[in-house]
């Protein structure tokens, strides 16, 4: 009326304008509305990392990888603790948190660790990535997108040749070298970092016995 709506209080799902516009659409018929150019000079398009995030999970996906999808947020027995680093370690801290998950995620490894032992009852063999946003420590917040996957039980040739398809895929070329500072989650010995053009984007290596405690991981 006037062009006043008033809603009834059982339409919990009424939140905003963009709601009850939605009803009316839905009420007039997709169907009969007139697809219109808008009169600006404006191309939607979908993002390139996007794609890319994209075409790399289904890659993995093929392969026999379930894509999990952990939260930001994480704390610092999870981040630190669980993961055989020291007390010391910098983490990016939310301020004035109301819960225990306080500190910005600096690698998605532990997020995977995480979600292997609260499916430890689960049918085996194992086989889970997440592509997702990390936060390095620094002065500054920073954010850089990751790539992590874990296999279980632990096969290093076999995670070896899902790297290498998945870069093959890419039309890229890695190669595998001892390195020189490992984390300290993985065996000595039984890690190797990855190399693309020179540069190490990453580890490959079996979790240490001592860190599969931690997580209560057979």
């Amino acid at each position: 009326k006037n062009k006043t709506a008033e809603i009834p209080a059982w339409r919990a799902d009424l939140l905003h304008e963009v709601d009850l516009i939605e009803d009316i659409a839905i009420a007039y018929g997709y169907e009969n509305f007139i697809p219109e150019i808008p009169k600006i000079s404006t191309i939607g398009e979908e993002d390139s990392k996007e794609k890319i995030k994209g075409g790399m999970a289904l890659i993995l996906s093929g392969l026999g990888l379930l894509e999990v999808s952990s939260y930001h947020l994480t704390n610092r027995k999870n981040q630190i603790e669980n993961m055989g680093l020291g007390e010391k370690e910098n983490v990016m801290e939310v301020e004035g948190s109301k819960t225990e998950y306080s500190v910005l995620r600096r690698d998605l490894g532990h997020s995977l660790l995480k979600i292997l032992s609260e499916n430890v009852d689960s049918e085996y063999p194992q086989k889970i990535f997440e592509i997702g946003k990390v936060f390095p420590a620094s002065e500054k917040v920073t954010e850089k997108e990751s790539l992590s996957l874990a296999s279980s039980p632990g096969n290093f040739t076999e995670v070896k040749q899902v790297i290498e398809y998945l870069f093959i895929m890419l039309d890229l070329e890695v190669s595998f070298n001892e390195p020189k500072n490992q984390p300290l989650w993985f065996i000595e010995g039984r890690t190797a970092e990855i190399l693309l053009n020179g540069k190490c984007l990453g580890f490959i290596g079996e979790i240490h016995p001592k860190i599969l405690k931690n997580w209560k991981i057979k």
